[in-house]
């Protein structure tokens, strides 16, 4: 810009482009009222940067994937190191999986400490590398001790679910943020469901294909090398793709950031803690469904085999993939978050007592009314998923914008800390209901049917998302003050 022009000249030269150009320039220097009331008007929602979901997506697939390519193979992988019997296999499992939530949970708020210092993306591609690292390093493991590190390691680099929900909060604002966090949520399905499929597909590649890799001293020495090498060749992919194109969202409020304490208000300590039960019933069903499945007929389960189990699980991931980006962002424009929140709540008990009434069929031999309510929970049942987001969504709407990482740190550790508990409690009640008959098997889909019933109270005593239909969206406003920014220290008008 020339020196000659003056500090008014370029404020004029700026509100003239504007008129020209709306949504870009120097923001401190708009019409506040104006802007409302164009924004009043306007009840669609603000198109996103689809190239920047698209790159949270998949960076967002990496954890579940890392998480879930190991179920398939983990077990037998324990055995052959000679280290465990049979009959222990279960604890080493166990640990192995436990191993992961609890350092991440140790780890998160020094991440998003980290966040909002150097911000978001430094932190984002840190935790991807170490994902990266850790999951390829698995796949070489030939003692338990061994799996053990490389799960700790994985779990102190796990911030990429914590920098991962930031991004997509400050990628969004109220009028687009449910189709935001839609995407989210179906890619951390997406990456769940990928997870076993390719673990199951790729390990003991010499065994299954040995005319392609029977020859290969590699995967005859580390059967289950592949699957992890295949995991981490598409982590560097999101990796590199993170590097070159994402861009950094952090806000100046993080300059100052709050202290943890000054954040953890009565109504953030409520919203987390309503958020915190939601993430429980959805954790639990996710845990007890595939054991439901496999369950003899007689006892109270289906007495599915592992590839249907696989094929139901994956078309319940399917389903919820499609209630979550077809279906909220609708419910959410048309009713608000809160609302939303209740009304899937109010219904979310009765899904819950589906897989009974399937099992009760099945015991009677009506075997087409006990598939039809399978079917029913897997493809209605899973809407219940939007709880999850729902409760997201107000979270969101909860916190400052100088604190939205610690917020979304504490969040992913609540998730690790239900994960590392819950699953496994309401598995164990599953397996003494069965066992002993109580209520004929069914009194663990009943605790999960009150569990959601809960939910529908907190949904009631949630707080109101924020409402700023009226203003810019603060994240809006700081990428146009940015581009304005840009634009004066270039001088091109």
């Amino acid at each position: 810009m020339g020196s000659t022009r003056s500090s008014n000249d370029e404020t004029s030269t700026i509100r003239g482009i504007r008129t020209q150009e709306p949504n870009y320039g120097a923001t401190e220097s708009l019409n506040d009222d104006l802007e409302d009331a164009r924004l009043a008007k306007n009840t669609e929602p603000n198109p996103l940067d689809m190239g920047q979901i698209m790159l949270l997506s998949m960076a967002r697939i990496s954890e579940p994937l890392t998480f879930g390519i190991l179920f398939p193979f983990v077990q037998q992988m324990i055995v052959e190191t000679g280290e465990v019997s049979i009959e222990n296999v279960g604890y080493s499992v166990g640990f192995i999986e436990v191993a992961f939530s609890i350092t991440q949970c140790l780890s998160l708020l020094y991440w998003a400490r980290a966040a909002d210092k150097f911000g978001r993306k430094p932190v984002l591609i840190a935790s991807l590398f170490g994902a990266l690292s850790s999951t390829a390093l698995f796949g070489f493991c030939k003692h338990v001790w061994q799996m053990y590190a490389c799960r700790f390691l994985a779990g102190v680099f796990g911030g990429n679910a914590m920098v991962i929900r930031t991004l997509f909060t400050e990628n969004c604002d109220s009028s687009n943020q449910a189709t935001a966090f839609a995407y989210f949520a179906f890619a951390a399905n997406m990456g769940a469901v990928l997870g076993p499929t390719l673990g199951g597909y790729f390990a003991e590649p010499a065994k299954q294909w040995p005319k392609v890799f029977g020859n290969i001293h590699l995967f005859v020495q580390f059967p289950y090398a592949l699957p992890c090498i295949v995991c981490a060749i598409y982590i560097l992919a999101s990796m590199i793709l993170c590097s070159l194109y994402l861009k950094e969202t952090r806000p100046k409020e993080c300059d100052n950031p709050p202290s943890v304490k000054s954040v953890l208000t009565r109504k953030m300590v409520g919203m987390l803690g309503i958020y915190g039960w939601a993430v429980t019933v959805v954790f639990c069903i996710y845990a007890l469904f595939p054991l439901y499945l496999f369950t003899p007929v007689s006892i109270g389960g289906q007495s599915k085999n592992p590839p249907q189990i696989a094929s139901l699980g994956a078309a319940n991931g399917l389903c919820q993939g499609l209630w979550l980006l077809i279906a909220l962002p609708r419910f959410d424009r048309w009713l608000g978050t809160k609302r939303t929140f209740i009304i899937v709540s109010s219904i979310f008990p009765l899904f819950m007592l589906l897989p009974a009434l399937a099992n009760a069929f099945a015991r009677s031999d009506h075997w087409l009314l006990s598939q039809l309510s399978l079917g029913a929970f897997v493809t209605l049942g899973s809407s219940g998923n939007m709880t999850f987001t729902s409760v997201q969504l107000l979270l969101n709407s909860c916190a400052p914008p100088a604190a939205i990482a610690t917020v979304n740190g504490i969040a992913v550790a609540i998730c690790g800390i239900v994960k590392s508990i819950f699953p496994a409690v309401i598995n164990s009640i599953f397996a003494i209901s069965v066992s002993k008959q109580i209520l004929k098997g069914y009194l663990a889909w009943i605790v999960l049917a009150a569990m959601a019933a809960g939910t529908l109270v907190c949904a009631l005593y949630a707080p109101e998302a924020s409402d700023d239909s009226k203003s810019l969206d603060k994240n809006k406003r700081r990428v146009l003050e940015a581009e304005g920014e840009e634009v004066m220290e270039s001088g091109q008008f």
